[in-house]
């Protein structure tokens, strides 16, 4: 073969090198950019998980926060509200043993069934008992009570909340909120007490979440500690003024929400706290970082090993691409099949685009493309169509009384109700809006749909779902059916058909509720 014709085997392939090259450079940015996009990704999903898991926490203490300022709210409240009313009492009867049986029958009936107040009592100028809500007559001495010394000393005649003691006549600790007692000439004529059990505080400390190392406490805003969870006799009536939750108070206001280490124990928390209005009390409930992050720190570890093992898969593939290059084909196949999930994939987001994310039923888009569809299918094959609307009934009251959260709850199990008693494949279910429920009936009469109705509302009420609003202490639903007649109403829409079912679900509404209503059936 001479030189030339060496030069004309060679000349095609070199066409082919030249094409590999940019191939393979573009092959290299391509796992490069990947290699890039995994770490950015992982960092990403570990960084934002954290922060959903800090807001979530955030929520929880600031939720748990306002239960306890609620509920301290409300005992103080009371007992300030028994003070003034003891306190008036006594200035239209005086505050002597002559009067004492009189206050002790008065004492007895406002503390009757109100298991919060542990007892009421009066003491005369020199601390002697006067009267008390305790049965029998109780003699005793409480001069020596801190507050009977500050009331003496101190011409305030608002409520006075001490440091909490444990009870002479029962032996249990108590939180004495007391009121000064003046004689008509502005004399100090003795105090008039509430004591209010901690076992109180206690059961509403230990109906809360606070994981394996939270806390939440109780205390007067000048950093007396009043009570703390967990319960430990040793730390009530320390000195947190220097701590973080009242150097907070005092730089952040009544309220906030923050990361702090405790003073009583040294344990880093995440703290919400919040002051009580007309009272000089701050509450505050806390979780450890290590109790909110352990689980995003397990999470994190499988995420991060799994883009280790993602990353080696990256290499693996890079290092077989570069080995079998020309088998571009090969490639074009890969890439026609992941574009075939892909197309799968979309037609499966667009599936999920016609149902409601929190009840699983049809959404209202899909609702108004169905009655629409079955009323131009009802115009040509002149059959009757049905609408079923539904209310729960008082729903605004439910979320009140029980929460946004047990709110959903309930709107999911009246749309599982709903859905397993429409049994036919042609019907729809869905969520019209709020609490308001629909569902659509082809080719059935008035009679057919209220009498699915009337299942549907009877499904509901066996729910037995709590409902203090409602007439029968349960959920229950509002109904109202109508029907198109094509062959008597051509030209009905929509509107019209959603009008009448809708107008039919407040005759139910306006006649009692829990009842399903229909218009007349078509001659």
């Amino acid at each position: 073969m001479t030189e030339a014709d060496s030069n004309i085997a060679i000349q095609p392939f070199k066409p082919l090198i030249n094409k590999k090259r940019p191939v393979i450079a573009w092959a290299s940015m391509a796992f490069f950019c990947m290699c890039a996009m995994l770490i950015g990704l992982t960092a990403w999903i570990v960084w934002s998980s954290h922060e959903a898991r800090l807001r979530e926490a955030q929520a929880t203490t600031d939720s748990m926060a306002r239960t306890l300022a609620a509920q301290a709210y409300m005992e103080l409240e009371l007992a300030d509200v028994m003070l003034e009313d003891v306190a008036e009492q006594i200035r239209h009867t005086g505050n002597n043993d002559a009067t004492g049986e009189r206050l002790q029958s008065h004492l007895q009936q406002l503390s009757h069934n109100i298991s919060e107040i542990e007892g009421l009592f009066i003491f005369d100028q020199h601390g002697d008992w006067l009267a008390s809500s305790i049965p029998g007559q109780q003699d005793g001495n409480n001069a020596d009570r801190d507050y009977f010394a500050f009331h003496k000393a101190h011409m305030q005649l608002g409520s006075h909340i001490g440091l909490p003691v444990q009870s002479k006549t029962s032996g249990r600790w108590i939180l004495p909120v007391s009121r000064r007692v003046e004689s008509s000439d502005g004399a100090f004529a003795g105090v008039v007490l509430v004591t209010l059990g901690l076992d109180s505080f206690e059961r509403a400390y230990n109906s809360l979440n606070l994981g394996h190392a939270g806390t939440a406490f109780l205390a007067l805003d000048n950093g007396t500690l009043i009570y703390r969870q967990p319960f430990q006799a040793e730390v009530i009536g320390m000195d947190i003024a220097d701590g973080p939750i009242l150097q907070a108070y005092r730089k952040m206001g009544p309220a906030g929400t923050a990361v702090m280490t405790a003073k009583v124990d040294r344990v880093e928390r995440l703290y919400s706290y919040r002051h009580l209005e007309r009272f000089p009390v701050i509450v505050a409930a806390g979780l450890s970082k290590q109790d909110i992050f352990s689980e995003w720190q397990r999470l994190s570890t499988q995420i991060v090993l799994g883009s280790l093992i993602a990353g080696a898969a990256l290499i693996y593939l890079f290092r077989k691409l570069m080995a079998q290059i020309a088998l571009r084909d090969q490639i074009e196949a890969a890439l026609r099949v992941a574009s075939s999930e892909l197309q799968k994939l979309n037609a499966d987001l667009a599936s999920q685009a016609s149902r409601d994310g929190l009840t699983g039923l049809a959404n209202r888009r899909c609702f108004d493309d169905t009655l629409t569809q079955e009323l131009k299918r009802a115009q040509r094959h002149a059959h009757p169509v049905s609408l079923i609307m539904m209310d729960v009934d008082f729903f605004k009251k439910f979320n009140d009384s029980y929460g946004h959260v047990a709110g959903d709850g309930c709107l999911q199990a009246v749309a599982g109700a709903v859905s397993r008693c429409v049994g036919r494949p042609g019907d729809l279910a869905a969520r019209y809006g709020g609490e308001e429920f629909a569902v659509i009936m082809p080719n059935t009469d008035t009679a057919g749909a209220l009498e699915v109705a009337e299942t549907i509302r009877a499904a509901v009420v066996a729910l037995q779902i709590p409902h203090a609003a409602s007439a029968i202490d349960v959920v229950t639903l509002s109904l109202g059916v109508a029907t198109v007649y094509p062959d008597q109403q051509a030209g009905a829409g929509n509107a019209d058909l959603i009008r009448q079912a809708d107008a039919c679900l407040y005759q139910s509404k306006n006649s009692g509720r829990n009842r399903a209503s229909s218009q007349p059936a078509a001659a």
